[in-house]
Parts: structure tokens; C-alpha cells; sequence
């Protein structure tokens, strides 16, 4: 079942593909589609997605409004209208300068400019032509224009655009006698009234039809990109399935051997110790000290690889009781360095998280705090703030301090800033906390100094 759902997707995006690679053969025949498709997906590319349509629709009929006023301008220039063609130069600038402001990524300043200014230059050439024209009636398809240019939820510019459009057509009726000296005669008029009528059809139809198809290109195009991500969602799914079985296997099966050549080195030691020489045993517990490192290597590994999976549900975790039972387990070293482990106040009960990955957090920040400190009293603090949505808890201590060159790799796997020599350890305690609050949707980071101490900080989110 699995197969044949990835075969679907690919079937799918195939399909997809191939309309794509058509559109770019038949752009290649034919110049003119070419710079039509260019033209309308000006802007596209910074578009949010649920917007593109609407961007490709505006395009659209700034383009149709480009060749109609040009149609009206070559009218006006044969009847020497000379105040009319200025409005329609206006318009065809108007024209060019919101595609212009698409390309630079302004499309909503674009998309304001053109509704408001074509409402304005329709109602004064409906004036200076005269009625019989029927100039006016271009206001009546500028209503539906901000439904076509816009988003359903974008109500206020919707709001804005209509109302005006409204008002200029209602004002018309009382103030179509203002501008009566700059009027064509009736005959021209006339002649204008007709072409303006099988204008107005054609443009309505065109808008129709291109916006049918412009979201008819977008759903293929978001079911594209969908079944894509959902293709690579199953692939990475697989992948990491995959690596995890991989690296549980290895390092289940690598234990063994090395539990082994650790119990045979300590019997070396124990059994033959009088016939070595120091430089023997020397290099039997530089043998036995490595086998140990990593035994503890390859069991950070599989608790790593064991994150997120086959845990139990979710449920709310007391982690007062948690970090009480890490104080409990480190009294011992605690005692040994002098050194404390502080809780500010009272911790919260955090939902829908697992006890055992809070106490690996902790755990693992708490231990460092006092492993990577050098003072005669090492001391550990843990607080908590309250936000709206999160947790956010700080482990900080009075240690050795990170230096900031590292805040990009110190929570990679096997990062280690000091030698075995210096402090034990296998470079993947972060790797495991940073792990786990990902898991959980948070995010983890750190403050430090050199010698001044280190604050770990992570977030929990509380639903």
C-alpha cells in the first residue's frame, strides 16, 4: 500500500511536470506567450502562496486595461480630444507603473494604486466625453475588480475599492453636466457608446475566463508542490527509520565485543598483573580505560537513536520530582566537590512531555554544570520564567564558561572543547538535550563567558 501511494505521488508529480515542460516548449514557439506568461507572473515569486492567483488575475487585467486604453488613445489622437488623451496617457502609465512596482515586490501598494487611480481616470473621461458615451458604465466593472485582485479575507481593501467605485458612479448622476463645454459632439459620442458596450462585454468575459484559469493553474500548482512535500516527507520518514534500525543495530551488536575486550583486559590486570612490567600495564589500562569510553560511547548513541520512539503518551510531568531524583543520584559527586545544586523556586508541571526525556535534559545540564567547573564550590542554579505560550528554564552554573566561537557546533554529536584528560565524557549529552526539546517543539541555547559560568536555556511549550 505504501508503494503503490508513493507511485501515486510520483505519477502525480510527473503529470505535473510534464504540463510544466510543455508550457516552457510552447513559450519557446511562440514569443508572444512567451511574454504574456512573463507579464503575468510579475510579482509571483514574492507572493504568498494562497495569493498568486490574485497577483496573476491583477496582471491580467492591468495588461487588458493597457490595450484598451491604447484602443481609446489611438480613438481620442484621431478625434484630437486633447484633455482625453492626457487622461488616457495617465492610464497607460498608470499601467506600466503597477506592473513596475510588482516586479519590485510592492504588489499590494501596486494593486492600491491601480484601483483607486483607473476609478478616479474612468469618472473624469465619463465627464469630459459626455453621457451618450457610456464611459460611466466602466464603473460598474471596477466594483468587481477588487473581488478578482484580491483575497476573500482581505475585506477592508475589498470594503474600500467597491465603496468607491459605488460613490463615483452615484456622483456621476448629478455632476455629468460639470465638464459639458469639453463634451464630444453627440455623433462621436454615439460612436464611442457602441465600442465602449463590446468593450466592456469583452473585458468582463476575459476577466472571467482568465481568472478561472489562473486558478485553475494555482490548485495544480499547489497540489504539485503538495504532493512533492508529501513525497519528500515520506522519503525523509523512511530515511530516518532507516538510520535509526541502522545505528541501534551496530551499536547493539558492537557492545558485546566491547564488554568483552573490557572483561578480559580487567582479567589481564587482575590475573598476570606480577609478570608485567609497568609499561604493560600501562598500556593494559590505556586498553581497558578505551573499551569503557566506548561502551559509554556506543550506549549515548542508542539513547540518542531511541528519542521520540516507542514512547508512551504524553502526560503531565512534575519536575520537581524529576531534578529531586538527579539530586539524589549526584549527592555523592556533589559532596566529593563541595558543591550545590539550587532549584529558585518551585518548578512548574509541564504537559504532554515524557519524565524520562525531561530527566535526560536536566540531567545532562545539571551533571555538566558541575563536571565543567573548576571553583572550589561549584554551584548549579535552576530557574524558570512564565510566558504565555511556553516554559523557558535556565540551568547556569559557575564553571570554566563556553567561548561564543562554538554556539553553532556545541550541540552536534561528538563535539567535545576539552580532552579525555581533562574532563570525561563523549561529546553527545547536548546533542541528546537539544534532541529532545526539538521533540517537544522548543528551542535550546546558551549565554557564557570564559571563566565567568554558563546558562543553558530551553523552552517547553505548555499544550
Amino acid at each position: 500500500m505504501k508503494k503503490l501511494s508513493t507511485s501515486l505521488h510520483e505519477v502525480a508529480i510527473s503529470g505535473n511536470e510534464k504540463v510544466y515542460s510543455d508550457t516552457i516548449e510552447a513559450n519557446e514557439l511562440n514569443p508572444l506567450l512567451a511574454v504574456y506568461n512573463i507579464i503575468i507572473n510579475v510579482g509571483t515569486s514574492v507572493a504568498h502562496t494562497r495569493d498568486v492567483k490574485y497577483v496573476r488575475a491583477f496582471n491580467f487585467i492591468v495588461s487588458l486595461t493597457f490595450l484598451v486604453t491604447l484602443g481609446y488613445l489611438a480613438a481620442a489622437i484621431f478625434w484630437e480630444s486633447w484633455v482625453w488623451i492626457s487622461l488616457l496617457t495617465a492610464g497607460e502609465l498608470l499601467c506600466i507603473t503597477s506592473l513596475t512596482l510588482n516586479a519590485y515586490g510592492k504588489i499590494n501598494i501596486s494593486r492600491y494604486l491601480f484601483l483607486i487611480v483607473i476609478n478616479v481616470l474612468m469618472y473624469v473621461s465619463a465627464l469630459l466625453i459626455g453621457p451618450l458615451a457610456g464611459i460611466e458604465h466602466h464603473l460598474i466593472l471596477a466594483v468587481a475588480l477588487p473581488f478578482l485582485v484580491f483575497d476573500y479575507r482581505r475585506v477592508y481593501e475589498i470594503g474600500v475599492s467597491v465603496v468607491l467605485s459605488v460613490a463615483l458612479l452615484t456622483s456621476y448622476q448629478f455632476s455629468s453636466g460639470l465638464l459639458v463645454q469639453y463634451n464630444l459632439n453627440e455623433k462621436i459620442q454615439a460612436v464611442i457608446g457602441q465600442i465602449s458596450m463590446f468593450s466592456q462585454i469583452t473585458v468582463l468575459l476575459a476577466m472571467v475566463i482568465q481568472f478561472a484559469r489562473t486558478t485553475n493553474e494555482s490548485e495544480v500548482e499547489l497540489e504539485t508542490s503538495k504532493a512533492h512535500m508529501q513525497l519528500q516527507t515520506s522519503e525523509l520518514k523512511r530515511s530516518n527509520n532507516d538510520l535509526e534500525q541502522f545505528a541501534y543495530i551496530i551499536s547493539h551488536d558492537l557492545k558485546a565485543p566491547v564488554r568483552n575486550i573490557s572483561s578480559f583486559m580487567n582479567l589481564l590486570q587482575v590475573k598476570h598483573a606480577e609478570g608485567m612490567n609497568e609499561e604493560a600495564k600501562e598500556f593494559v589500562r590505556y586498553s581497558h580505560s578505551g573499551a569503557k569510553r566506548l561502551e559509554r560511547l556506543i550506549d549515548d548513541v542508542l539513547a540518542y537513536c531511541r528519542i521520540g520512539t516507542n514512547l508512551p503518551s504524553p502526560v503531565p510531568v512534575n519536575l520537581n520530582d524529576v531534578v529531586n531524583t538527579i539530586r539524589f543520584e549526584l549527592r555523592e559527586k556533589v559532596n566529593n566537590c563541595n558543591g550545590s545544586i539550587n532549584i529558585e523556586k518551585d518548578l512548574p508541571i509541564v504537559n504532554n512531555v515524557h519524565a524520562s526525556l525531561m530527566y535526560h535534559v536536566f540531567q545532562n545540564l545539571i551533571s555538566n554544570g558541575l563536571k565543567f567547573n573548576r571553583k572550589e564550590q561549584p554551584q548549579v542554579n535552576v530557574t524558570w520564567t512564565n510566558s504565555l505560550n511556553h516554559y523557558t528554564f535556565a540551568v547556569s552554573d559557575n564553571g570554566i564558561g563556553i567561548s561564543k566561537e562554538y554556539s553553532a557546533t556545541i550541540f552536534q554529536m561528538f563535539k567535545r572543547l576539552h580532552t579525555e584528560q581533562e574532563f570525561d565524557g563523549t561529546g553527545i549529552g547536548l546533542a541528546i538535550c537539544k534532541k529532545i526539546v526539538e521533540y517537544y517543539h522548543g528551542e535550546i541555547w546558551f549565554e557564557s563567558s570564559p571563566e565567568n559560568g554558563t546558562t543553558f536555556y530551553f523552552t517547553v511549550r505548555k499544550f
